[in-house]
Formats: C-alpha cells, sequence, structure tokens
C-alpha cells in the first residue's frame, strides 16, 4: 500500500512539474511588463505599447525555440537578434529619464546569460 501511494504521488509531482512549465507569451509579456513597471515607472500608454512589443517578441523566441530544423548555434544568434531588436523598441518608448534604468536591466539580463553554462552538446 505505501508503495502505490509513492507511485501515485510521484507521477502526480511530476505531472505538477510539466504543467508549472507551460507558460504562454502572453503570460510572460505580462509578467514582464509588471516587473518593468515598477523598475521604470512606465505610464499606461507605455505599458500597453511595450507589452505588444514584448509579447511580439515572446512569440517570436518561443517559434525559434520550436524549430528544430534550425541549429542550436544559429538558434542563439536569432535570439540574440530578436533581444538586441526588443531593446531598441523598448528603448524607443522610453522618455530619456528612464533608458539609463532600462541599460540596467539589459546588462543584469546579460550578465545573467553569462552566468548560465551552455548545455553539454548531446553525443
Amino acid at each position: 500500500m505505501k508503495k502505490l501511494f509513492l507511485a501515485v504521488t510521484a507521477v502526480l509531482f511530476s505531472l505538477s512539474l510539466t504543467f508549472a512549465q507551460e507558460v504562454n507569451p502572453e503570460e510572460k509579456a505580462k509578467a514582464t511588463v509588471t516587473e518593468w513597471t515598477t523598475q521604470l515607472n512606465l505610464t499606461e500608454d507605455q505599458q500597453t505599447q511595450i507589452y505588444n512589443v514584448v509579447l511580439e517578441h515572446k512569440k517570436a523566441k518561443l517559434a525559434l525555440k520550436a524549430d528544430t530544423t534550425v541549429a542550436d548555434d544559429a538558434k542563439a544568434t536569432q535570439i540574440d537578434a530578436l533581444s538586441a531588436d526588443l531593446d531598441k523598441k523598448v528603448s524607443d518608448l522610453l522618455t530619456d529619464e528612464q533608458k539609463p534604468l532600462y541599460a540596467k536591466i539589459v546588462e543584469a539580463r546579460a550578465a545573467k546569460k553569462a552566468e548560465t553554462p551552455a548545455a553539454p552538446p548531446v553525443q
């Protein structure tokens, strides 16, 4: 009986982890804009415009990651290009006071990316 209970618990736990990872681009974009709103003191108009830019970025990034015909190094290059495009579009929507704060966000993202080791190649 204990083994059955442990097996069922393990299955339920693994399923909950699987579903927890399924976040759609809209939720990610909303979370990003919410975070940036507090960090950058965005106006409502800026929030709307930046949400649209971030949502477009998240959808493109998700589609790129799902594309199995593109090599991993090419994906990384294309994701970097998407991020650069995002940064330019967002920066264009910010005031002169907000731009240095956004630059810190970009630097923190770059530092986090540099910290994360690349996945070992599959053999």
